[in-house]
């Protein structure tokens, strides 16, 4: 019998097993809610406007309540998950999400939709860094990167089927029906998380957890290894706030770096999803065809995140991200001189789809493997929190645009902006990191 047993390179050495695999399904489900979610206000905002008796520039406001919940979702409950375990954070956060996007679809009123959305978005930024983080850490690390963007696959894929719902069931039953199927399944998606979901067994033995408890999780990757007498943790333990710990141990201007990309990535990816549906619906491309334009661009973005991990793992990932990104930003700068062709504006939008997806999903590969398990959720966690604030940003500055009745062409030109801007801080952080000695954290 072996006297102790490490974690981290047990999970590191065993092939994927059935509980793996389960955490992996359970925590892409959430993702692919949290994009279901994200759609559907951007498709039902014209018809919400119409109900609620407001101008459609107006949910520039709507569109960034929900984002500043998320943002402030990451901020605090990425740390909070490190500190008190994730499967309970995201239990907690998958609930919050579901039960006030069924109260979206009985709002009356403009304020009442901005303090639901605001809510909506807390539970959905609590739940992602904690969900990146379980699948990380039962994840080994050869493959760890492939597995988060393919796991980050079901936030496009969510948008996809948000976009399709949304085309059939608004014009037929009205845009309420879209979040009664938004709402309830995230409640039911709870249950099975607390019925089926493991605690992160790195979290339990870091924080000296029952040796049963542990040798249970154990025995389902490893049944020889269950029979050891103890577990210990293979990565260093570090005293005092996780958040702290971001900027410590040569990790401070690679933080400042990846932040960069993550604002100006997800400012795009957002503003996009939100913003796109009105802006087409205004320049002439109405009834059902915003709805499939944009589950092109969620469809591209499935495709980009699924094969962006492999892309990666060939050729580094600073170079596969900078490249990808500064694509997203020629495909989207190109949109508003395709209108009012219904087709090639499909055409962009699921290029961009394809560019931004790998772009975004890589770059939460990236923090996956950049920070240790110790620090992993609030690493994500405020990385995501950065980019939910360029999320917030984004709409509130189209909103702006908007009104100070920029044409089509200037509004996407402007959205392709940022992805130049986050095309070459990955490079900076690319060369940061190779500076360092050992070489690059997220290569390792």
């Amino acid at each position: 019998m072996e006297q102790s047993v490490n974690v981290t390179r047990l999970i590191d050495e065993c092939p994927l097993g059935a509980l793996q695999v389960r955490v992996l399904v359970l925590c892409g489900l959430v993702a692919l809610l949290d994009g279901m979610d994200l759609q559907a206000i951007g498709l039902a905002a014209p018809s919400i406007a119409r109900m609620l008796h407001v101008e459609p520039r107006a949910f520039g406001a709507v569109f960034s309540a929900a984002l500043l919940g998320l943002m402030l979702g990451a901020f605090t409950l990425g740390p909070m998950a490190d500190r008190f375990g994730r499967k309970r954070i995201l239990v907690a956060s998958t609930l919050t999400f579901g039960i006030f996007s069924i109260c979206t679809a009985l709002v009356s009123s403009f304020t009442a939709l901005l303090v639901v959305r605001f809510l909506t978005g807390l539970g959905l930024g609590g739940a992602m860094p904690s969900f990146i983080s379980l699948a990380s850490e039962y994840t080994p690390r050869r493959i760890r990167a492939l597995m988060v963007t393919v796991l980050w696959a079901g936030f496009p894929l969510g948008g996809m089927i948000g976009g399709v719902l949304a085309s059939l069931l608004i014009p037929t039953v009205g845009w309420q029906s879209i979040f009664y199927v938004g709402g309830i399944a995230p409640l039911v998606l709870a249950c099975a998380l607390a019925v089926g979901l493991p605690e992160s067994v790195g979290f339990l033995v870091a924080r000296g957890a029952p040796t049963d408890v542990i040798r249970g999780i154990v025995r389902k990757i490893s049944p020889r290894a269950a029979d050891a007498q103890g577990f210990v943790f293979g990565e260093e333990r570090l005293p005092g706030l996780p958040v702290r710990h971001l900027f410590t141990g040569g990790r401070a201007t690679g933080t400042l770096l990846l932040w960069v990309p993550y604002f100006t990535a997800f400012l795009m990816l957002v503003t996009n999803s939100a913003w796109s549906p009105t802006l087409l619906n205004a320049a002439g491309l109405g009834g059902g065809q915003p709805g499939i334009i944009m589950a092109a661009f969620n469809g591209g973005s499935v495709v980009g995140t699924l094969i962006v991990g492999w892309l990666i793992s060939v050729s580094g990932p600073y170079r596969v991200l900078a490249v990808v990104l500064a694509l997203s930003a020629l495909a989207f700068g190109s949109i508003g001189f395709a209108v009012p062709s219904f087709g090639l504006v499909t055409l962009l939008e699921g290029l961009g789809g394809v560019f931004l997806g790998a772009g975004s999903s890589g770059l939460i590969a990236l923090a996956a493997v950049f920070y240790p398990t110790v620090i992993r959720s609030s690493g994500v966690g405020w990385a995501t929190g950065v980019g939910r604030f360029g999320s917030f940003v984004g709409p509130l500055v189209a909103a702006i645009l908007v009104g100070w009745h920029w044409d089509v062409e200037s509004l996407y030109i402007a959205l392709g902006v940022p992805g130049v801007c986050a095309a070459l801080f990955v490079l900076l952080l690319g060369l940061d990191q190779t500076r360092r000695p050992g070489g690059s954290a997220a290569s390792s």
